[in-house]
């Protein structure tokens, strides 16, 4: 159903924090695979990767998009810190056929509302990501625009 990706480069730290919020919902079958999109990581990201299962593939966002099954994709830098619920928030979201969405750590501040959530992961159809041509999250997060706000 759902591809989690996130791209990488030297977030063992980071890693760490994401990755265990993620189970969950890979158990309760929201989430099919996540994978780590690495931009030459030198530190232990990949041990990390290895450990939890996560698949671990060298280069940007386009090449783990062709590894990902899912028909949508959910990009989450990796110093997200998601909330409690939130994969409860996604799944209706997902059920209602609701489209590209930011996913925050919470609601948009007064200037967020104005200039962008800076920290957010982006859903989006995995088709849509092909045709959108980002090629990373910034470019993605300016292409969905004012996309509903989930957190």
């Amino acid at each position: 159903m759902l591809s989690v990706i996130i791209p990488t480069f030297n977030s063992e730290r980071e890693m760490q924090v994401l990755l265990p919020v993620l189970v969950p919902a890979a158990v309760d079958g929201l989430v099919r695979e996540v994978i780590a999109a690495d931009g030459g990581s030198t530190d232990a990201t990949g041990l990390i990767c290895e450990d939890a299962g996560v698949e671990l593939v060298e280069g940007g966002l386009d090449v783990a998009a062709q590894a990902a099954r899912g028909d949508m994709l959910l990009i989450l830098p990796p110093s997200l810190r998601l909330r409690r619920g939130w994969d409860e928030v996604l799944r209706v979201h997902l059920e209602g056929k609701g489209g590209a969405a930011l996913v925050a750590e919470g609601p948009p501040t007064f200037l967020e509302r104005f200039g962008g959530v800076k920290r957010a992961g982006v859903l989006i159809a995995a088709a849509a990501l092909h045709r959108s041509g980002a090629t990373n999250l910034a470019d993605l997060r300016r292409h969905v625009g004012r996309a509903k706000h989930l957190s």
